[in-house]
């Protein structure tokens, strides 16, 4: 079946009700979440279930495989979507983007990681481990890159590659920048509150820090993914800032008593900075297609 091209999308903006593109756009969008759901249930079935360490086939059962599972379901949901409504893979923007918006995913990480850890270290909220300790993070995370990469793009093939710009023809600019972004953090909330995915601070603290940061980004990608009209720039910030937030930053970071609390993607300094940076973006998309927010 024929579907419409992101540049048309941002050309045009919602398509009107009653429109076949339209009722697809949505029938792509119910399906891809309920699959979300059922994925994320299955797995943390396994994770309940299946003690780590257990080989399975070929592959030992850990919590590196389970995540990579978790994130990969995303973008199996998103392909299973695709080919029953659209019968094509076209949504998900597998062309090449124009380098500005590479660059532009690569060096966001870096920009946001030194404006939070910067000040910690320079106020002695968290003490710097100094060159020795940074070198050794930035070996770790080149070496790593590629397998942050690897589970990035599942994630995005799924939230990027197709809830984003189906809601782009059904939607307005706040739905589009927000609502991938607070459906995406609700995602993570079993694993932050069953599955240690945490620093130790209080749930609450962590749910709430957590979701303003992701809704922010994810206001980001949204733009990103429109203003590129491809997938690939999205799924190069996602894998950057793993490597760079988590494998470099944090690790070089000795943490004090109000160190997490501030750092790391569960602090209030990562939320700060995304949520100005989200609003931004939801400007960006409010000028560029043209339309009012809800």
């Amino acid at each position: 079946m024929h579907s419409i091209s992101t540049e048309s999308i941002e050309a045009t903006g919602v398509i009107e009700a009653g429109n076949p593109e339209r009722e697809r756009a949505l029938a792509k969008i119910v399906i891809f979440l309920v699959l979300v759901a059922a994925f994320a249930g299955l797995v943390d079935f396994f994770r309940l279930s299946v003690p780590f360490g257990t080989k399975l086939i070929i592959l030992a059962w850990t919590p590196r495989l389970a995540d990579t599972l978790a994130m990969w379901s995303v973008g199996f949901a998103g392909a299973i979507s695709l080919v029953l409504v659209d019968r094509s893979l076209k949504d998900f923007g597998l062309k090449a983007a124009l380098p500005k918006y590479t660059f532009l995913a690569m060096a966001v990480p870096f920009a946001t990681g030194g404006a939070i850890y910067l000040p910690v270290w320079i106020l002695e909220l968290g003490g710097f481990g100094g060159t020795a300790s940074l070198g050794s993070a930035t070996l770790s995370a080149l070496i790593h890159f590629p397998m942050h990469l690897f589970a990035a793009a599942g994630e995005e093939l799924g939230w990027r590659g197709v809830l984003v710009p189906n809601l782009a023809r059904t939607a307005g600019s706040k739905t589009i920048a927000f609502v991938p972004g607070a459906i995406w953090a609700l995602w993570h909330y079993p694993d932050i509150l069953f599955f240690d995915y945490n620093v130790g601070t209080p749930a609450i603290f962590a749910l709430i820090c957590f979701s303003i940061s992701v809704i922010g980004v994810g206001a980001f990608l949204s733009w990103l993914r429109l203003a590129s009209g491809s997938i690939w720039p999205a799924v190069v910030f996602h894998g950057v800032h793993n490597s760079v937030i988590l494998g470099i930053f944090d690790r070089v970071t000795d943490p004090k008593a109000v160190t997490l609390y501030i750092t790391t993607e569960f602090g209030i300094g990562l939320s700060i900075v995304s949520a100005v940076v989200g609003c931004l973006c939801w400007f960006k998309l409010q000028s560029r297609r043209g339309i009012m927010s809800e």
